[in-house]
């Protein structure tokens, strides 16, 4: 496993270049978010992809969420909507990841049974600077095993996984505890799978539209 340590704010070039390469050959590694770290892959790597639900001993039910660098790499993933444009407009980049239909070529293991697929942009500069240099969308799942706390350092990314991992991004510690709020849109209703660092209240004061309760919360 190889540690590089990036400047949250003022990302290394040569550095990212380095994760970014990890990426695009099939690799996977650890990396800041602004909510918790990350376990970042090719999002059209089904093999790495696999190897993230072993590493992380998590169900095959419960799909990966991407992050993307921009809204129009979101409308080539998903069945865009004007809700989700609104949505989108106000809280990204940022900590809300919607769920919306996806469009065919994505693993079956980032999808729902019902063929949805979970996405964001990321308010994270190592996110970002990553995302752009890779130039294809890249995992975002909390880099734990399931079931224990989140991590918001790479030495608690490191204790949980080890040599696991290829390479893990030290960013300095995470500015939020708390994963992103993940939201689905259908027939222009608002679902709540996950509340998370955006509050429910706030996305329906924006939206102006009541957010119901995933039955199966």
């Amino acid at each position: 496993m190889k540690l590089i340590r990036i400047h949250p704010d003022h990302p290394e070039p040569e550095l990212i270049e380095q994760a970014a390469q990890a990426i695009l050959s099939g690799q996977v590694i650890g990396y800041p978010t602004e909510t918790v770290y990350g376990l970042g892959a090719h999002a059209f790597n089904a093999q790495a992809i696999d190897r993230m639900f072993q590493l992380k001993e998590r169900d095959r039910s419960r799909p990966i969420l991407l992050i993307v660098g921009d809204m129009n790499q979101a409308k080539r993933l998903t069945q865009w909507s004007e809700l989700a444009e609104q949505l989108a407009r106000r809280f990204w980049p940022g900590p809300l990841t919607l769920v919306l239909p996806a469009l065919p070529g994505l693993p079956e293991a980032l999808l729902s049974a019902d063929g949805k697929l979970g996405i964001r942009v990321p308010g994270h500069r190592i996110c970002l600077e990553l995302l752009r240099w890779c130039g294809v969308p890249i995992t975002s799942t909390s880099a734990n095993k399931s079931g224990l706390p989140n991590p918001v350092t790479a030495k608690q990314v490191i204790d949980y996984f080890g040599d696991q991992l290829d390479l893990v991004i030290d960013g300095g510690r995470s500015t939020s505890p708390i994963p992103s709020t993940v939201l689905g849109i259908s027939d222009d209703q608002l679902i709540l799978f996950r509340e998370g660092a955006i509050p429910k209240l706030t996305i329906e004061q924006y939206i102006h539209l009541k957010i119901h309760e995933h039955e199966g919360q």
